[in-house]
């Protein structure tokens, strides 16, 4: 059967494929002149006909994605979606977009109707793995399935994976845990002997920073004058919270700089992502024979040596970026010598 112009056709793509036949369809560009745009790829001929003839029927009820609207992606679905969302939102909003906007944009070069259930997934999954908070991971997941709705109604996406997303419950699914005064020793001997990632966890340990917090880390997030990083998240008291450098951890500290790339925390100048970290992570505690423990097992780590070492109660909330307002009355005149001499109670 004949079949009309402009209705697309079936080609066979040289090489060897596992899906060599590939749909193609006509489309307009920016300045209305027609070109073929792939709509997808099959293993047979019969396959992708079948396909083809199933995208016009649900394309002439408004079902499926016009030819234009077939390259969108998660980037300018965000951009278009936040320009409306922003006009009227307060700025707590904004800034709780834009923080879950950092983590989803991975996605974000990716043609919106390729991102399916396992690409949202994976971001809910790697944000429990890091350590964050329900409250975070509920905000991503909000931002997630806006984008995706967002996305449906202007039917660039024919079915909404996002609401498909499972998110983890109220109860931890990780032991939570502390390593003890000796794993510490050990980690601290395998940061000296150059082992991949020991010198992170020693510093996460001896920082109390939450592995997303440390990764985001500038080289200008380090005070050369007063031996201080300041980061963090989450809280007000978190966020921005200075915590001095203990002598101990110094010589990671001023490597990574010498490298000079933009991260604090780098290989060759060059950012470790949290999955490049996940690894590192997974064979350190496949040495120490606890693998079981997550990054989040550092941050306890830290409490514990300041609790063990005799610091203040106080001292160590403020260092842990907890809030409460005992510790914001308590450090309104707080001298940096105060937070040092805590950082010292750890042997």
């Amino acid at each position: 059967m004949k079949r009309p112009n402009g209705y697309g056709t079936v080609t066979k793509l040289s090489g060897a494929r596992r899906r060599p036949y590939a749909v193609r369809i006509p489309a307009h560009d920016s300045k209305g002149r027609v070109h073929q745009k792939y709509l997808s790829y099959h293993a047979t001929s019969a396959e992708a006909w079948q396909a083809l003839e199933t995208y016009i029927q649900r394309r002439g009820i408004g079902a499926a994605p016009a030819p234009e609207d077939l390259s969108v992606t998660l980037q300018q679905v965000y951009d278009l979606w936040s320009a409306r969302k922003f006009e009227r939102a307060g700025k707590s909003v904004i800034a709780t977009c834009k923080a879950s906007w950092k983590r989803v944009s991975r996605l974000a070069s990716m043609p919106i109707r390729n991102i399916g259930l396992d690409h949202w997934q994976s971001i809910i999954d790697d944000d429990e793995r890091a350590g964050l908070s329900k409250s975070s991971i509920d905000k991503d997941a909000i931002l997630i399935n806006a984008l995706s709705r967002f996305a449906l109604e202007r039917d660039w996406i024919m079915k909404d994976y996002a609401q498909f997303i499972k998110l983890p419950s109220l109860e931890a699914k990780h032991e939570k845990g502390a390593f003890t005064r000796i794993e510490v020793e050990k980690l601290s001997r395998m940061a000296a002997d150059g082992v991949p990632g020991a010198d992170a966890a020693l510093v996460l340990c001896y920082t109390g920073f939450r592995i997303n917090e440390f990764l985001s880390l500038t080289r200008f997030s380090y005070n050369e004058k007063e031996k201080t990083l300041t980061g963090g998240s989450k809280t007000a008291a978190g966020k921005n919270r200075v915590v001095p450098i203990h002598p101990h951890i110094q010589p990671y500290i001023n490597r990574w700089l010498s490298e000079g790339g933009e991260r604090l925390y780098s290989q060759s100048g060059k950012p470790i992502t949290y999955r490049q970290y996940q690894h590192f992570f997974q064979v350190l505690m496949k040495a120490l024979d606890k693998p079981q423990a997550t990054p989040h097992w550092c941050r306890h780590t830290f409490a514990s040596l300041l609790h063990a070492g005799g610091a203040a109660e106080l001292d160590v909330k403020h260092l842990m970026g907890h809030s409460s307002k005992d510790v914001t009355e308590h450090y309104t005149h707080l001298t940096l010598e105060q937070l040092r001499k805590a950082i010292l109670c750890i042997a």
